[in-house]
């Protein structure tokens, strides 16, 4: 499905899309710089295309994973939209400025990168909208910034401290709206709501002794679609005040951070956390992310997502599950059945006629 079946033509039309792998007829000088425009991004432009190529059908929306934090949201109306999107590289934090850093007491942490670059962020030739949750650099990214400013027409959407950062990054004040909780925007094919989020990490992430509010650091995105309500969550820690959102808002899909904890700082929301926070809000299916990005709260991903689903299926077994892949594609409501994402395995290409199993006599 997908970038599967628009391989043979990207091919063609693209060489960034996919390379020819016949290596054995086709020698040419390689450099170093050579080497990263052929391999970086690892998918080339073939989700790119996937992304402007497809037809939502009414009624539905479209949502590509990115790996990490980072999604792409496509409407019926043709709106495409980054949420969280992340184009960076492997990167560590200081005390000085790290919330995760002053939680723990570490002078630095690591954050080793382990999902590919799915997207090339500066060949979309239509972009309506970035939404960053907040300003952390995996959330509000300088390398995606740039290339939606740079080749687009796309407005920036995020919380006050955020919008500080998008103005450093050289984001004009016309191309930004603040979210301002509460408030709601309209776009190509959605309403999005500026919800709460209650970030423990952002609202210490600053320089100095800083304690921010809420509304202030950080906020979630409640997409209104005709298919339904899609909430973003960031980089969320379990609070109950989230019990508000059963009582005020419809919820379809909830998608939010998920990760494994070393004693003494708390980053990402632990299997219970995530399943306690989707029976909170009461939503009718959800999606973890962030847990197969960062080495140091990856830990080992398939039992985050086995607990997880677990806990779900026996505690709230009304409420669906959704594990998705890096670079996967899930359209709602037509997959909310689906359980687990499997990536194309290529044999709507297969001709018996034409193998060589087929010319033997």
């Amino acid at each position: 499905r997908g970038w599967m079946i628009m391989a043979r033509e990207i091919v063609k039309t693209d060489g960034r899309g996919i390379i020819a792998g016949d290596y054995v007829n086709q020698n040419h000088d390689i450099d170093r710089d050579q080497w990263l425009r052929d391999c970086f991004p690892e998918w080339g432009t073939l989700l790119n295309k996937e992304i402007e190529s497809r037809v939502v059908p009414k009624g539905e929306v479209s949502l590509w994973w990115l790996g990490g934090p980072s999604w792409v949201l496509k409407t019926d109306e043709g709106g495409i939209f980054f949420i969280d999107v992340y184009s960076g590289p492997s990167m560590y934090t200081s005390y000085y400025y790290c919330g995760v850093c002053k939680q723990s007491g570490a002078d630095s942490i690591n954050w080793i990168r382990l999902n590919p670059q799915v997207i090339d962020p500066w060949q979309f030739n239509q972009l309506d909208g970035v939404f960053c949750t907040h300003g952390h650099q995996d959330h509000c990214d300088i390398y995606t910034v740039k290339a939606a400013l740079k080749t687009t027409n796309a407005m920036f959407y995020g919380p006050p401290r955020t919008v500080d950062k998008l103005k450093r990054f050289e984001v004009p004040d016309d191309r930004i709206v603040t979210a301002i909780v509460g408030e709601s925007v309209k776009v190509k094919g959605a309403e999005v709501e500026f919800l709460i989020c209650y970030d423990q990490t952002v609202i210490r992430t600053g320089e100095g002794d800083v304690n921010l509010s809420f509304e202030e650091a950080a906020c979630c995105f409640l997409f209104k679609t005709s298919a339904g309500n899609i909430l973003f969550m960031g980089d969320t820690w379990y609070h109950d005040g989230y019990i508000a959102f059963k009582h005020k808002y419809d919820i379809d899909v909830a998608i939010f951070d998920m990760g494994s904890n070393a004693p003494g700082a708390t980053d990402k929301m632990p299997p219970y956390d995530c399943a306690r926070l989707g029976e909170t809000i009461g939503a009718k299916l959800l999606i973890p992310d962030h847990y197969d990005n960062w080495a140091n709260t990856a830990g080992d991903p398939e039992l985050l997502v086995n607990q997880f689903t677990r806990i779900v299926e026996e505690n709230t077994p009304h409420i669906k599950t959704m594990i998705m892949r890096c670079g996967g594609r899930f359209d709602y409501p037509k997959d909310k059945d689906k359980k687990r994402y499997r990536y194309p395995d290529g044999s709507e290409y297969y001709d018996f006629s034409k193998s060589i199993f087929a010319q033997k006599k």
